[in-house]
């Protein structure tokens, strides 16, 4: 068989059969059962296929000489196992690449991972494993976690609901176990003990690309934010402020913070610096009141501030009285900040009550970051506080951000006499193809349509945040912006037919004096 041939061969059976695809494809697992045992060409090819994602460790145990008991609920060896039993399993734990432990797994019998960890022959029990995802919370699985973590191994998710000595103990070592992890995931409640286990696992790895944890302390934080193959950290803050100052100097990293509150957030970063391009910002619920130098604490931690792309501010509302929440609001004196982060093309502060930012900061804000590709402002809450943006400051930042493809914002959608009557050419937008409007207070649905159809004639539809559990006083709104999504297709329609008409007129009268 030519070399070729074997990789030609998998593809094919990779599309019979793709675990990625989709957990429960039986007749494709069958089918590949069936081809492995056709011919010796297709035999390794198709186990290739069969074996490299495995969602439990059935197929290990029934393999090797194990079998179902308990109603097929449970699988389990019910003799010892001996050398050939052992070298079976090897030859095809060899071509796991993917092991999943589920948190169905907690079914199965302990005895599995005892005979499991005297795996008796030379290398790791999985030696081409390369991701593995530890979904189980099972106390007495966690000891047997290294049992599964080899030299090949890239990718580690764990998510363990409450922490335990135990775990910790399996935790703190694992790179040992896998010393060219890249990619870390595990994102749960943890306290002091739990959180330095987690930190210190994280010290021992040189390599990571992507990490994803809860609280980390110092050191970790340090060793993480100095690596140079970083592409994504996400991290909470601890309760405990660190006295030295932290540096993320990641350039081409992507920073994401998640705090309790935007104060404590404020208190965490008055200790850090940033020389980054993308930071996203997470808090889960408001204080008693928003902090009014949130945004100048934010930039003085930017080293180069004109070089930040992506800020992205996300605080959770917790109840429909924080939509109306006055305390809440952010206003153009507080965001004024954000004019020195001339370098931004992803502005969101969607889920924040920008009511009080006005057309003149809006105009500002489009002539500081003219790069600007995605804005979103106030547009994901069905905020009850009127907005002092108009349409006036929505067509100047049109006008001035030509690269925008993606817009949200809140703003009083009535319409003046002169917007109903003109509208500048110069403020349509050649990108924009997504339109949200949040709940933004509307008049005159038709007339909305007919503008909106002119100033974004590339968007595809007019988003908006209010439902029917929304505050009654919104009920109205809901109406119109409905009528404004029906109706938006409609103008854009004849807009377009009626442009090819006249285009078509004025290239035969072109043609007719051309001929003449």
């Amino acid at each position: 068989m030519h070399f070729w041939i074997p990789k030609v061969v998998q593809l094919i059976f990779e599309y019979v059969y793709d675990p990625d695809r989709t957990k429960e494809d039986n007749e494709g697992r069958v089918a590949i059962a069936s081809l492995a045992q056709t011919c010796q060409a297709f035999r390794d090819p198709a186990l290739d296929v069969l074996w490299a994602q495995l969602h439990s460790l059935d197929a290990l145990v029934l393999c090797s000489g194990g079998r179902r008991i308990n109603d097929d609920r449970q699988v389990v060896w019910e003799r010892p196992l001996y050398d050939a039993d052992w070298r079976i399993l090897a030859s095809y734990a060899k071509r796991v690449h993917t092991l999943t432990i589920s948190p169905q797994s907690d079914t199965w019998d302990i005895s599995t991972m005892h005979i499991l960890n005297c795996f008796p022959l030379p290398g790791a029990l999985l030696p081409n494993i390369t991701e593995l995802n530890w979904l189980s919370d099972r106390e007495d699985f966690f000891p047997f976690l290294h049992c599964f973590c080899g030299p090949t191994l890239k990718t580690l998710t764990l998510s363990p609901i409450a922490w335990s000595v135990r775990k910790c103990v399996a935790v703190a070592s694992l790179a040992l176990s896998c010393p060219v992890l890249e990619n870390l995931t595990c994102w749960a409640h943890a306290d002091n003990t739990s959180m330095q286990a987690i930190s210190e696992a994280v010290v021992g790895w040189k390599k990571l690309k992507v990490l994803v944890a809860g609280p980390l302390n110092e050191r970790a934080l340090k060793h993480a934010a100095s690596l140079q193959t970083l592409q994504s950290l996400r991290f909470s803050t601890s309760s405990e402020l660190t006295p030295h100052m932290l540096e993320f100097c990641s350039p081409d990293a992507l920073i994401e913070i998640v705090a309790p509150t935007p104060l404590s957030l404020q208190a965490f970063m008055q200790n850090v610096q940033f020389s980054i391009e993308r930071l996203d910002l997470y808090c889960l619920l408001y204080d008693d009141h928003f902090p009014h130098l949130f945004f100048t604490h934010l930039k003085a931690c930017m080293i180069h501030p004109e070089k930040l792309a992506q800020l992205l501010l996300f605080v959770r509302t917790t109840s429909k009285e924080d939509t109306s929440n006055e305390s809440f609001i952010l206003t153009s004196l507080m965001l004024r900040p954000l004019l020195s982060f001339k370098g931004l093309s992803v502005l969101d502060l969607a889920h924040l009550c920008t009511a009080h930012l006005d057309d003149t900061f809006l105009s500002k804000l489009a002539l500081s970051c003219p790069c600007l590709q995605q804005l979103y402002l106030g547009d994901q809450e069905a905020w009850l506080i009127a907005p002092l943006l108009t349409f006036d400051g929505v067509r100047s930042l049109l006008k001035h951000c030509r690269q925008l493809s993606s817009l949200g914002v809140f703003f009083d959608a009535t319409l003046a006499g002169d917007m109903k009557n003109a509208t500048p050419v110069d403020a349509v937008s050649p990108k924009i193809e997504e339109f949200l409007v949040g709940a933004s207070p509307i008049d005159d649905p038709v007339g909305v349509a007919a503008v909106l159809s002119f100033l974004i004639p590339k968007a595809t539809r007019i988003n908006h945040c209010i439902s029917e559990e929304s505050p009654e006083q919104l009920h109205g709104r809901l109406k119109k912006w409905g009528s404004v999504e029906e109706m938006f297709g409609i103008f854009i329609s004849a807009r377009k037919q009626s442009w090819e008409q006249g285009w078509a007129e004025g290239k035969a009268a072109a043609e007719k004096i051309a001929v003449t």
